[in-house]
């Protein structure tokens, strides 16, 4: 009986060292799981803020990309303005600024080069069917032509006559 005593307390000890050997592991096992389970948190929060930077820098990019293609075209456009001066053209949309500037021509070179450049620019608009910017072209004119006076000013009436032949506002 003793034996059987002694047999059973051994078994008890090593059962109840068993168990708590189980235990320490499930704790373990339980500090590991809550470990991963808020490294994963974690993880899932900087997944998030990258595919927030990653939209971000994709809105940015096709933001960019809209303005080099506005840029390319506006480009574009000077490019052609560029060339029909270099023709001797003026378009519809420009307007000559250069009225009252100190250039190395003479005053009346420029005067001139002024008036061809917006007479020409005048009739750009006819052809494109834009008359109000023809206008503005031609009332500019006749402002410039007053100011010069002859022999430039004999081509008043004939700017006077395409004003009232298109019907501009301002005349």
């Amino acid at each position: 009986m003793v034996t059987a005593v002694i047999v059973l307390s051994y078994r008890t000890v090593e059962t109840e060292r068993q168990l708590s050997t189980l235990q320490t592991e499930r704790e373990s096992a339980t500090e590991e799981g809550a470990q991963a389970k808020s490294q994963v948190e974690g993880l899932g929060q900087v997944a998030k803020s990258l595919q927030l930077k990653l939209d971000n820098a994709e809105t940015e990019i096709q933001r960019l990309n809209q303005a080099a293609a506005n840029a390319e075209a506006r480009a574009s456009g000077y490019e052609k303005q560029i060339s029909l001066l270099r023709q001797g053209r003026a378009s519809c949309e420009e307007f000559f600024d250069g009225w009252g500037i100190k250039a190395a021509a003479p005053p009346s070179v420029v005067t001139l080069f002024g008036v061809a450049r917006e007479a020409t620019a005048a009739t750009d608009c006819l052809q494109k069917g834009d008359v109000a910017t023809a206008c503005k072209h031609w009332e500019g004119l006749l402002i410039q032509i007053k100011k010069i006076g002859s022999p430039v000013s004999d081509s008043q009436a004939e700017i006077q006559s395409l004003i009232r032949k298109h019907s501009c506002k301002n005349f």
